[in-house]
């Protein structure tokens, strides 16, 4: 869906590549989390995606399509983009900063008012009660969410989202991330994800590109960083607690053995989870039931089963790294 090949961004005036060289690709309906510190290349990597920064060399791909062959606004439309400070208008309403691009690709105000009361609604605000207020006038949550909306308005295929629930306090930015994994189990887009802080990268990411000082230090799923840190630098990133965050912020589908619906093995589960929930709540499913294997749901369809046996392993393997 989205491919970089040795891609470098230098910016005028600097000799020190802001992206160097940087090659991975994103499979279509996954979250990729760029992570790393202020300065690492991240940001640049998004803004280069939707071409708001040219790339100095080397080549992006979408859907097998060169970026610099389509035009740059066509392009941006076809992109959704979130951002830490939201970027609504201020003094648009917040229907009309959530039709924004609708408009632009000229759907009718039919259909235009009706995307909208459908989005509002996705992302947990009251159409009735938001749609005509100005964004002043909502917390910061609502906002973020507003956010959320305005970038899924014309059903891209993808999203980029930069620091996108780091202006709200954590219990906040807590509940955004879980409604956004929900949301995203129903809409299955395509998206580029940046983060400075390892925890929500580890809860959000299908795929986790670790960046350093322009480079590419590791990339893989997060039970691949959490079990296999390429070097210190990732190493002292994750923290020494690397069991707990197994446990705390891993997804339970990312342990799961895949298994078809009907089958055997979802028809012996005696308890359930939904696949977005920490591996910490399908342990608590399993006591709770004395059972010592959880079928893992995606909506109402059994999609694997997750065993106590399974998350001792992985426990003991990153246990015995951390020795």
């Amino acid at each position: 869906m989205i491919q970089l090949e040795l891609v470098k961004k230098v910016f005028p005036n600097t000799t020190v590549p802001a992206v160097d060289e940087v090659t991975f690709s994103i499979n279509k309906g996954n979250i990729c989390v760029f992570v790393g510190p202020s300065g690492c290349g991240k940001t640049t990597i998004l803004r280069m995606i939707n071409r708001l920064v040219e790339p100095t060399s080397g080549n992006i791909y979408v859907d097998g399509e060169n970026i610099l062959d389509v035009d740059s606004d066509e392009l941006r439309r076809r992109i959704g983009y979130v951002i830490q400070q939201i970027g609504l208008l201020p003094h648009r309403t917040i229907e009309q900063n959530v039709g924004l691009v609708p408009r632009l690709l000229k759907w009718s105000e039919a259909k235009i008012k009706q995307r909208v009361m459908e989005l509002l609604e996705i992302v947990g605000l009251d159409p009735v009660e938001t749609a005509w207020k100005y964004p002043y006038q909502l917390s910061g949550g609502q906002m973020q969410r507003a956010g959320v909306a305005r970038a899924l308005a014309a059903d891209p295929p993808i999203m980029l989202m930069d620091e996108p629930f780091g202006a709200v306090d954590p219990i906040v930015r807590g509940r955004l991330q879980d409604e956004f994994l929900r949301l995203q189990q129903e809409v299955k887009k395509t998206i580029c994800f940046v983060t400075h802080d390892i925890n929500e990268a580890l809860k959000m990411g299908d795929y986790i590109v670790v960046m350093n000082m322009g480079k590419l230090v590791q990339k893989g799923t997060p039970m691949e960083v959490l079990s296999n840190p390429a070097n210190k630098f990732v190493k002292d990133m994750i923290g020494d607690d690397r069991g707990v965050k197994l446990l705390d912020l891993t997804r339970a589908e990312s342990l799961m053995t895949a298994v078809t619906e009907g089958s055997a093995a979802a028809r012996d589960c005696s308890c359930f989870l939904d696949a977005i929930q920490p591996v910490k709540m399908a342990l608590e499913v399993m006591m709770k039931n004395d059972s010592d294997v959880v079928g893992i749901c995606r909506g109402k369809e059994v999609v694997g089963t997750l065993s106590w046996t399974e998350i001792k392993k992985h426990i003991h393997k990153i246990s015995g790294d951390q020795e």
